[in-house]
């Protein structure tokens, strides 16, 4: 099995929640199990999912409304819409936007057979990745440029954004360490919060494994067949180093 895989898991019935729950992990994957649309969507900024499954009876939100948003930013994510209406028109509307079709009751194997068939998926489009024949080969960031405001919710220039920004960019470059984990999205994510460091001026710390925050990127994009950005720059000297303002 390759490495764990985050699958966000809305529902509002927590026996079932529980039971998806535990179809995952028993899997060897990540679970974070949310009770509405609301709070599922107040994950968002924080993960990196790979996989969401869905209940459409949802307080406040129908599930298919909310699978339409998240493949609307997230189009390598499997998404799953489990329902025990199963009605053509909804049918039809989770096909629109590849979302699977789960009818209830559901037996266990269709739940792992959606994983798998994410982790499959996700090897195939690595081997893309690297042939360079991918259309994504340069950054899609027209794809996710209105998602980077929310992403990395950057309101003025205080201490509390250099914090914000390194914490985004760790946590994507984290996901560009892993075959299965790697979307277009954290690449964006990651760049856009380098590009935005340089923008302000911002002094990065050392990775742990004592290259910068751009030298760590350039080596995942080469090791993903990618783009490199900040390749031949080095650690900028003491005249122009990246300040914090303090305030």
């Amino acid at each position: 099995m390759g490495e764990p895989l985050n699958v966000l898991i809305i529902d509002d019935d927590a026996q079932l929640r529980r039971l998806l729950t535990e179809i995952v992990t028993r899997a060897g994957h990540i679970a974070v199990p949310a009770p509405s649309a609301e709070a599922g969507l107040e994950l968002l900024p924080f993960w990196t999912f790979q996989i969401a499954i869905l209940d459409h009876h949802l307080p406040g939100m129908e599930g298919v409304v909310l699978g339409e948003y998240l493949r609307s930013n997230n189009p390598d994510m499997a998404i799953a819409l489990v329902t025990g209406a199963g009605d053509s028109t909804l049918q039809r509307r989770t096909r629109a936007h590849s979302i699977t079709f789960i009818e209830k009751p559901f037996e266990v194997a269709v739940i792992r057979a959606l994983i798998d068939d994410y982790a499959d998926g996700a090897r195939e489009r690595e081997e893309r990745r690297l042939s360079r024949d991918d259309p994504d080969f340069a950054p899609p960031i027209a794809r996710y440029a209105s998602d980077l405001g929310a992403s990395f919710a950057v309101k003025s220039v205080p201490d509390r954004v250099q914090a914000c920004i390194v914490e985004t960019v760790k946590r994507c470059l984290n996901d560009l360490r892993s075959v299965g984990r790697y979307t277009e999205h954290s690449r964006v994510l990651a760049l856009s919060g380098l590009l935005t460091a340089k923008v302000l001026d911002l002094e990065l710390p050392r990775l742990p494994s004592g290259r910068t925050f751009y030298e760590e990127y350039d080596h995942l994009m080469q090791q993903h067949g990618r783009r490199s950005e900040f390749e031949g720059e080095g650690p900028p000297s003491s005249s122009a180093s990246m300040r914090v303002r303090r305030g």
